[in-house]
């Protein structure tokens, strides 16, 4: 059995929404397939930004997001490389993520990317290990960066904001954010 990746389009969507709904499960997300299918069809097929999938069979069993980041400290061409995901009965068997990791890499350079940045726990190794190996076998460069990411949920705040429709336009003046950080230890 060989394992194909190929870049999503809509004619392949069929074929990935299975995938894309197990890993929000996994992830503990309600699935809404109907508004997943949205998405997707509206970034498929959309120049910069792709999906690779890796296919076993006429089946997705992997897949991988790229958007374009902007990034003022390099000023050049970055993608984001994110979403990297194996159907758990397929995760470390024949390769697969470095499968797609590599054909990711390889179509970033096909559409003129200068960069590609991803994000992994620091305790995952095994990733940490499948982008050195990647960046080595295609003859690129790899580098460990120490950064925090943040993931900011704003649900709360909307939820507030459906109960009092000025909360937003309250929070968002220049007076209040001034006052929040002149309190002692606000940017901690």
């Amino acid at each position: 059995m060989s394992i194909d990746t190929v870049v999503v389009s809509k004619d392949k969507l069929d074929m990935l929404m299975p995938l894309i709904a197990e890993q929000q499960y996994d992830c503990g997300k309600e699935v809404d397939l109907v508004t997943t299918r949205t998405f997707f069809e509206s970034i498929a097929d959309n120049g910069a930004r792709f999906q690779m999938m890796a296919v076993e069979e006429g089946v997705a069993v992997g897949f991988v997001m790229v958007d374009p980041l902007p990034n003022l400290q390099f000023a050049d061409k970055v993608a984001y490389v994110h979403d990297v995901y194996v159907t758990e009965s397929h995760r470390g068997v024949r390769g697969i993520g470095a499968s797609v990791i590599a054909a990711v890499f390889t179509e970033c350079m096909r559409r003129g990317y200068e960069f590609a940045e991803g994000e992994t726990e620091p305790d995952n190794r095994p990733a940490r290990g499948l982008y050195k190996r990647m960046a080595q076998k295609l003859g690129i460069g790899c580098k460990e960066v120490a950064s925090v990411r943040y993931l900011m949920d704003l649900r709360p705040g909307i939820e507030r904001a459906h109960r009092e429709p000025e909360y937003l336009d309250r929070i968002a003046t220049p007076r209040l954010l001034s006052r929040l950080s002149a309190r002692p230890g606000a940017d901690s």
